[in-house]
């Protein structure tokens, strides 16, 4: 499998051919999108901005057709602003096979330098003039490097340089020991050996040149790798590049400045090289802020859950006092019948009780028995009526401990920022979230949607869209399904007044049981009955229902093979 694209020296060369095709540009707006990125509003034809990021996550350069709608104001964004609005990119330099570029931007009290450095983690934005540098994303002293140091007003000293050959400076014979002297497949060596080129890249040549994957080095792959490279080196020389999109699945996942051939089951798509790199690192941030919210809602729930188990054992145990209270009456009773054999001042009397056992009952010694027969009858209501309170409070918390794993498991299954925008909502109805600011108003999304054989089965996405798709959307012939005794979501099989087979009955159960807390199991009872069979106690929390006159089957928990038949959602 290729690794992941990065954005290596030959990418951010496509991209600055891009940028030099359309100078001079002029600078109209300046946002800070984070603290290491910033967007530069341009005007060019059908472009209208340049992102330059130094995130370790994502650092790039890349032109945009719309600039981005968030900011977050920051000092770099607010010095760029003060200068830099309305000068013009005048001209664009990258140092062969390295990842740097520099920008000569013209404004009206003289020239600076924008210089965008990619080193991954060691990544920064720095405004430099007369070699000077006036501001950076990241402040590097002495403290945090011995090599190289960027702070405002010294002298600006570019990267080092990578010791390594670049493509267009590597012998046949400097290539095969290079290759010689690194371990691991065949790629990994590639990489290790050759200045300015990325994992994917370093992949789609060794790919060309034999296996990518092979631990052993053959005699005749150093041969063809260095031919590769030189075919390599010529395009970007020449400025030859032909930038591609690859997708899977409809998701793009990578990005080349020349078309690759190990990219093997993936749809290629001529683009730009901005326009690439951007569809792409977009999809990741996307992914990427999704699963940080989901990792933030799930946290919230299971903090929930902790604080709602907690005090169900403290109810319970308070419980478990509290149904001592029939011992307290019968002594309060035993101390009536016995009042005059229990003399003044004693703080304790032993009394048979009804089946003549022995009950020993301490008392107060300043209470006669009447008296302390009163303040055991008080102290017995007041235990009865805790007792009742308590089977309240532990029935509401066991139902709250079941509504959260309920929750838990379409977090864990979502798969939109739908989803998680419609969960979110039902966390701040259940008291685990605040409500900062009223949601705001949007349709409800679709429910999960399958094809199995000729025959649709709906899956909820959330609590609401459990009974969205069991009383709404279901009809009184439909079948039902859901995991037996386990949280999961509420799974309708669409019958259209046909008698589904038995295996398509058991494919729409292994798709209940999938979306279930049974998930990982190797096996997950279903229940399965007509929705007509399925219904709600008045005042019931959504998604909680009742049914009778189910069958259980036992599956695997699995989706639809190949997943071809989802027709809506995900």
């Amino acid at each position: 499998m290729p690794p992941p694209a990065s954005f290596d020296s030959v990418v951010l060369a496509a991209v600055a051919q891009e940028l030099r095709a359309l100078l001079p540009l002029r600078i109209t707006r300046i946002l800070q999108l984070g603290p290491l990125e910033l967007a530069l509003g341009i005007r060019a034809p059908g472009i209208r901005g340049l992102v330059l990021s130094a995130d370790a996550r994502w650092y790039r350069v890349h032109l945009v057709r719309e600039l981005p709608d968030r900011e977050e104001p920051g000092p770099l964004g607010q010095f760029l602003r003060a200068r830099l609005v309305d000068a013009r990119i005048v001209r664009v330099h990258q140092p062969p096979y390295e990842r740097v570029l520099e920008l000569e931007v013209e404004a009206l009290d003289g020239s600076y330098q924008l210089v965008v450095e990619l080193m991954g983690k060691h990544a920064n934005l720095v405004v430099v003039r007369e070699g000077l540098v006036l501001g950076c994303a990241k402040a590097i002293g002495p403290d945090r490097s011995r090599v190289r140091t960027v702070l405002p007003h010294t002298p600006y000293t570019p990267p080092p340089p990578d010791p390594r050959p670049h493509p267009g400076t590597l012998t046949p014979e400097a290539l095969a020991q290079a290759l010689r002297n690194t371990g691991g497949p065949l790629w990994r060596r590639v990489l290790a050996a050759v200045a300015g080129i990325g994992p994917l890249l370093s992949y789609e040549l060794a790919f060309r040149s034999g296996d990518p994957e092979a631990p052993e080095l053959p005699p005749d792959v150093p041969e063809r790798l260095h031919a590769e490279l030189a075919a390599l080196h010529e395009g970007v020389r020449s400025g030859a590049f032909a930038p591609r999109l690859y997708r899977r699945d409809a998701e793009p996942v990578a990005y080349a400045p020349f078309p690759l051939t190990c990219m093997v089951g993936s749809e290629e798509i001529p683009a730009s090289m901005s326009e690439a790199v951007d569809r792409v690192v977009s999809h990741r941030a996307r992914a990427n802020r999704f699963e940080a919210e989901r990792r933030s809602l799930l946290q919230a729930v299971e903090a929930a859950v902790v604080r709602a188990q907690r005090a169900l054992a403290e109810a319970e145990h308070s419980l478990t006092e509290a149904e001592g209270a029939d011992r307290v009456r019968v002594a309060g009773e035993l101390l009536l019948a016995y009042a005059s054999q229990i003399p003044a001042g004693a703080d304790h009397v032993t009394l048979p009780d009804s089946e003549g056992r022995p009950v020993e009952i301490a008392l107060d010694p300043a209470l006669d028995a009447i008296r302390n027969a009163q303040h055991l009858f008080r102290r017995y209501a007041k235990l009865r009526a805790a007792r009742q309170a308590l089977r309240r409070r532990i029935s509401a918390l066991q139902e709250e401990v079941e509504r959260l794993a309920e929750l838990r498991v379409h977090l864990e299954h979502a798969r939109t920022p739908e989803d998680l925008l419609e969960l979110r909502e039902e966390l701040v109805e259940a008291g685990v979230l605040s409500l900062h600011k009223r949601p705001r108003v949007r349709p409800r999304s679709e429910p999960r949607a399958f094809q199995v054989d000729g025959f649709q089965v709906l899956v909820g996405r959330s609590s609401r869209d459990n009974d969205h798709v069991t009383f709404r959307l279901a009809g009184p012939e439909d079948l039902w399904l859901h995991a037996r005794g386990i949280p999961g979501a509420h799974v309708v099989l669409r019958t259209g007044g046909r008698t589904p087979p038995e295996e398509v009955i058991r494919k729409a159960a292994q798709i209940a049981a999938y979306f279930s807390a049974g998930r990982t199991s190797t096996a997950v009872e279903v229940d399965v009955t007509e929705r007509r069979w399925v219904w709600k106690p008045k005042g019931a929390r959504p998604g909680w229902v009742l049914y009778r006159n189910e069958r259980t089957v036992r599956v695997r928990p699995a989706l639809p093979e190949g997943r071809g038949g989802e027709s809506v959602g995900e």
